[in-house]
């Protein structure tokens, strides 16, 4: 490989770098929104307007997703069929306990990222996700972002 292929290369891993620092910045910070808007309005709510993208919590890719402590599924209006269902013993497509990683960070740390493959649901394939979640009370808030 010569130096200039090198350089590109050394560029575009920069560009990448500072595009996945905005995204983290992006979904550390809907998280918090959504956390304030559940203590101000009560996770019923929260859940109905967390669906409505005129509420400014979701995006074509982007949504806030809710679960209890124990991994059960509140809300999660990027993957509606997994709502009320327990989902702690699902595994990513690389056989991550990826719900488990949550509940541990969330009992452990209060808030952390966890990154594990989920289908996009603006394009419908398995993707590479990395999720900022937060605890609140016995709930769990989490954004993320597909890369």
């Amino acid at each position: 490989m010569n130096y200039k292929n090198i350089t590109v290369l050394a560029i575009l891993a920069g560009v990448s770098a500072m595009a996945c620092a905005g995204q983290e910045e992006d979904a550390k910070d809907l998280v918090k929104k959504a956390s304030a808007y559940i203590k101000a309005n009560g996770i019923a709510k929260a859940c109905v307007d967390f669906a409505d993208p005129a509420k400014g919590f979701r995006t074509d890719d982007r949504y806030v997703y809710v679960h209890d402590i124990r991994a059960k599924m509140i809300c999660n209006p990027g993957s509606p069929r997994t709502e009320g269902k327990d989902m702690i013993d699902v595994r990513d497509m690389d056989g991550k306990y990826f719900n488990r990683e949550m509940v541990r960070i969330a009992t452990t740390q209060g808030s952390g990222w966890v990154e594990y493959k989920w289908t996009n649901p603006k394009t419908q394939n398995m993707q590479d996700k990395k999720s900022y979640i937060e605890r609140q009370g016995d709930l769990i808030v989490g954004s993320g972002f597909y890369k």
